[in-house]
Protein backbone atom coordinates (compact mmCIF):
# COMPACT_ATOMS: atom_id res chain seq x y z
CA UNK A 1 0.00 0.00 0.00
CA UNK A 2 1.39 3.70 -1.39
CA UNK A 3 0.86 6.38 0.89
CA UNK A 4 0.40 9.32 -1.80
CA UNK A 5 1.17 12.78 -0.66
CA UNK A 6 -0.54 15.51 -1.35
CA UNK A 7 1.38 18.45 -3.60
CA UNK A 8 -0.04 21.00 -1.16
CA UNK A 9 1.29 19.49 1.68
CA UNK A 10 4.55 19.11 0.26
CA UNK A 11 4.58 23.00 -0.71
CA UNK A 12 3.57 24.17 3.03
CA UNK A 13 6.18 21.85 4.76
CA UNK A 14 9.00 23.28 2.26
CA UNK A 15 7.18 27.04 3.09
CA UNK A 16 7.69 26.10 7.11
CA UNK A 17 11.06 25.04 6.42
CA UNK A 18 12.13 28.33 4.57
CA UNK A 19 10.19 30.24 7.36
CA UNK A 20 11.48 28.61 9.66
CA UNK A 21 15.48 29.14 8.80
CA UNK A 22 14.41 33.08 8.15
CA UNK A 23 13.61 33.32 11.79
CA UNK A 24 16.75 31.84 12.95
CA UNK A 25 18.73 33.64 10.18
CA UNK A 26 17.48 36.60 11.67
CA UNK A 27 18.09 35.82 15.24
CA UNK A 28 21.28 35.38 14.98
CA UNK A 29 22.01 38.54 12.92
CA UNK A 30 19.94 40.62 15.39
CA UNK A 31 22.25 38.58 18.55
CA UNK A 32 25.69 39.40 16.92
CA UNK A 33 24.89 43.13 16.04
CA UNK A 34 23.90 43.79 19.88
CA UNK A 35 27.05 42.20 20.48
CA UNK A 36 28.79 43.93 18.32
CA UNK A 37 27.59 46.87 19.80
CA UNK A 38 27.84 46.11 23.09
CA UNK A 39 31.40 44.69 22.76
CA UNK A 40 32.62 48.58 21.67
CA UNK A 41 34.32 51.07 24.83
CA UNK A 42 32.28 53.71 25.66
CA UNK A 43 33.49 56.90 24.82
CA UNK A 44 35.77 57.43 27.74
CA UNK A 45 37.87 54.85 27.39
CA UNK A 46 38.26 55.33 23.39
CA UNK A 47 39.57 58.64 24.28
CA UNK A 48 42.15 57.70 26.49
CA UNK A 49 43.62 55.29 24.69
CA UNK A 50 43.41 57.72 21.65
CA UNK A 51 45.62 60.19 24.12
CA UNK A 52 47.65 57.67 25.52
CA UNK A 53 48.54 55.87 21.49
CA UNK A 54 49.48 59.87 20.35
CA UNK A 55 51.98 60.12 23.64
CA UNK A 56 50.10 63.30 24.96
CA UNK A 57 49.17 62.21 28.71
CA UNK A 58 51.84 65.22 29.59
CA UNK A 59 50.28 67.78 27.59
CA UNK A 60 46.52 66.98 28.07
CA UNK A 61 44.38 66.43 30.55
CA UNK A 62 41.29 64.72 31.62
CA UNK A 63 38.10 67.24 31.85
CA UNK A 64 34.98 65.48 34.23
CA UNK A 65 32.26 64.11 32.66
CA UNK A 66 30.50 66.26 34.39
CA UNK A 67 32.22 69.41 33.18
CA UNK A 68 31.94 68.32 29.39
CA UNK A 69 28.45 69.51 29.21
CA UNK A 70 29.78 73.41 29.53
CA UNK A 71 31.54 72.84 26.73
CA UNK A 72 29.32 70.65 24.13
CA UNK A 73 25.92 71.57 25.56
CA UNK A 74 24.26 68.96 24.16
CA UNK A 75 20.20 69.28 24.19
CA UNK A 76 18.28 65.85 25.89
CA UNK A 77 20.09 62.29 25.51
CA UNK A 78 21.65 62.77 22.63
CA UNK A 79 25.12 61.22 23.77
CA UNK A 80 25.50 58.17 25.62
CA UNK A 81 29.31 58.66 26.41
CA UNK A 82 31.91 60.78 26.16
CA UNK A 83 35.55 62.00 26.96
CA UNK A 84 37.16 65.22 26.60
CA UNK A 85 41.12 65.63 26.82
CA UNK A 86 41.99 69.60 27.02
CA UNK A 87 45.51 71.39 26.43
CA UNK A 88 47.38 71.69 29.96
CA UNK A 89 47.90 75.17 28.80
CA UNK A 90 45.04 77.57 28.34
CA UNK A 91 47.36 79.58 25.22
CA UNK A 92 47.05 75.80 23.32
CA UNK A 93 43.88 74.79 21.69
CA UNK A 94 44.98 71.33 21.42
CA UNK A 95 41.75 68.97 22.41
CA UNK A 96 40.45 65.55 22.20
CA UNK A 97 36.62 64.46 22.72
CA UNK A 98 35.13 61.43 21.63
CA UNK A 99 31.29 60.90 21.79
CA UNK A 100 29.16 58.00 21.50
CA UNK A 101 25.91 58.89 20.52
CA UNK A 102 22.64 57.03 21.72
CA UNK A 103 21.77 56.96 17.80
CA UNK A 104 23.36 57.75 14.25
CA UNK A 105 20.21 59.88 13.85
CA UNK A 106 21.38 62.34 16.42
CA UNK A 107 24.84 62.91 14.37
CA UNK A 108 23.80 65.95 12.55
CA UNK A 109 22.26 67.27 15.94
CA UNK A 110 25.62 66.32 17.49
CA UNK A 111 27.71 67.92 14.26
CA UNK A 112 25.99 71.73 15.35
CA UNK A 113 26.93 71.64 18.73
CA UNK A 114 30.57 70.50 17.52
CA UNK A 115 30.92 73.20 15.17
CA UNK A 116 29.35 76.14 16.92
CA UNK A 117 31.74 75.06 19.94
CA UNK A 118 34.65 75.56 17.41
CA UNK A 119 33.92 78.68 16.44
CA UNK A 120 33.41 80.40 19.34
CA UNK A 121 36.77 78.45 20.79
CA UNK A 122 38.37 79.47 16.92
CA UNK A 123 37.29 83.11 18.15
CA UNK A 124 38.95 83.33 21.19
CA UNK A 125 42.19 82.48 19.54
CA UNK A 126 41.42 84.90 16.65
CA UNK A 127 43.27 87.99 18.12
CA UNK A 128 45.53 86.22 20.66
CA UNK A 129 47.85 83.45 18.64
CA UNK A 130 47.25 83.20 14.76
CA UNK A 131 48.77 79.26 14.67
CA UNK A 132 46.55 78.36 17.65
CA UNK A 133 43.15 80.34 15.54
CA UNK A 134 44.72 77.65 12.42
CA UNK A 135 44.80 74.80 14.46
CA UNK A 136 41.04 75.16 15.53
CA UNK A 137 40.09 76.20 11.83
CA UNK A 138 41.65 73.05 10.91
CA UNK A 139 39.98 71.02 13.51
CA UNK A 140 38.53 67.24 12.26
CA UNK A 141 34.89 65.75 13.02
CA UNK A 142 34.89 62.56 12.25
CA UNK A 143 32.02 59.91 12.81
CA UNK A 144 32.19 56.29 12.62
CA UNK A 145 28.79 54.23 13.12
CA UNK A 146 27.52 56.07 16.50
CA UNK A 147 30.98 57.53 17.63
CA UNK A 148 31.83 61.19 16.65
CA UNK A 149 35.78 62.36 17.27
CA UNK A 150 36.69 65.98 17.56
CA UNK A 151 40.11 66.30 17.24
CA UNK A 152 42.07 69.82 17.11
CA UNK A 153 45.64 69.53 16.78
CA UNK A 154 49.06 69.47 14.56
CA UNK A 155 48.00 66.52 13.08
CA UNK A 156 44.69 65.53 13.03
CA UNK A 157 45.01 62.45 11.24
CA UNK A 158 47.23 60.80 13.66
CA UNK A 159 44.14 60.87 15.53
CA UNK A 160 41.78 59.66 13.43
CA UNK A 161 43.91 56.82 12.54
CA UNK A 162 44.20 55.36 16.10
CA UNK A 163 40.08 56.38 16.45
CA UNK A 164 39.45 54.29 13.24
CA UNK A 165 41.63 51.19 14.14
CA UNK A 166 40.17 51.41 17.61
CA UNK A 167 36.70 50.82 16.27
CA UNK A 168 37.47 48.33 14.20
Amino acid sequence: MKIRVKPRWILLSVFAVVAAACVVFVGVHTLYVQHKENSRPPAGELAAQIVQEIGCEDSYTQVPNASVQKYYPFTGSVVESQGMWLSKESSKAGELCCFRLRSTADAQQAKKVIGSRLQRKAQAFLGVSRDQYQLVQQAAVVQKDRYLLVAVSGDPQAEIDIFQKLLK
